[in-house]
């Protein structure tokens, strides 16, 4: 990982997102979104800041989408030390990263202790209480949940089906389906977890 405050200071008003990050040969492969009022120096830049191979996505004028595989730093590791992983994208500006976390409280000790242990510099910033899983579905989707609720799609038996909702919503059915696939997925991971996770 690059020094943030190195990046700061050179890039002052430089937002860098993490879009994405996985496991790779190399170690763990991430997606970055750079937005710079300077792209093409930052491009440059990155050759010589990330210690990893280096593949640029895309460049324009403001944004610049880099994909990095290598070693992550030791901080990387605390998600899988407390089995949670940040929401994303997490947000690097400032010379800070800027990590949310979403989980029991009962999982705050542990978070503690391995950042601790990693000697990673971090500051809490906020803790807030009662999470809702709706809070994580997007409007569209809330929206589409309710509706088939009213129209007794969840009842046994079904008061309707895919296609009236679709119709009634004016969307091909297989959108409808595919709003409420990824849906019903987020409620029920928050309710009964990921055993893919551990």
């Amino acid at each position: 990982m690059p020094d943030m405050v190195t990046i700061a200071d050179k890039f002052p008003n430089t937002v860098i997102r993490f879009l994405s990050n996985y496991p790779s040969e190399k170690g763990v492969t991430s997606v970055l979104e750079i937005q710079t009022d300077r792209p093409d120096e930052f491009v440059q830049g990155t050759k010589n800041w990330f210690s990893s191979s280096t593949t640029v996505l895309h460049s324009d004028d403001e944004t610049v989408v880099v994909m990095l595989e290598g070693q992550p730093p030791n901080g990387y590791f605390v998600s899988e030390d407390i089995e949670y992983h940040p929401t994303t994208p997490v947000v690097a500006r400032d010379g800070y990263l800027f990590i949310e976390f979403v989980m029991p409280e009962s999982k705050l000790a542990t978070m503690w202790e391995s950042l601790d242990e990693r000697n990673v510099k971090y500051e809490v910033l906020s803790i807030t209480e009662d999470y809702n899983v709706l809070d994580s579905l997007t409007a569209r989707q809330q929206e589409i949940l309710t509706v088939a609720i009213k129209r007794g799609y969840y009842d046994n038996p079904r008061g309707c089906s895919l296609t009236d909702l679709a119709e009634e919503l004016g969307v091909n059915k297989s959108v409808i389906s595919g709003v409420l696939h990824r849906a019903e997925g987020e409620i029920i991971k928050d309710a009964i977890g990921d055993p893919r996770e551990h």
